[in-house]
């Protein structure tokens, strides 16, 4: 017979309820859950994070907590992630170097911590 394991996900790492927030995710998005976003300046809406980008969404201030895809409709209100602490290995991330996810939420009440091991 063989014994089967389940290692259980962590996604929340720290002692903090996280926090959610709605806000307008851009027309033509399919968002992955858990994945950073960025506010672009000009029409207030969110898109993924992209590091090397220059229209605001460049900076990650929250979290998808659910899939998003408003490819087939106009932009649209989505609950996010706003605060908490969060397993960087489960964090959907688009192409980043190391040094880009590290600082993603740089002066963000989001932190990003590996769960401990007990």
């Amino acid at each position: 017979m063989a014994i089967e394991t389940n290692t259980p996900e962590v996604w929340v790492t720290g002692n903090e309820t996280p926090a959610t927030m709605l806000v307008t995710i851009a027309t033509g998005q399919t968002i992955a859950a858990r994945t950073p976003i960025g506010q672009v300046a000009a029409s207030g809406h969110y898109i993924a994070w992209l590091p090397g980008a220059s229209d605001g969404s460049q900076v990650a201030v929250a979290i998808t907590a659910f899939d998003v895809d408003t490819t087939s409709g106009g932009a649209a209100a989505k609950q996010v992630y706003k605060s908490g602490t969060f397993n960087p290995e489960l964090v959907a991330w688009p192409t980043a170097t190391d040094l880009q996810k590290a600082l993603s939420f740089t002066r963000s009440p989001i932190s990003l911590q590996a769960p401990r091991l007990i």
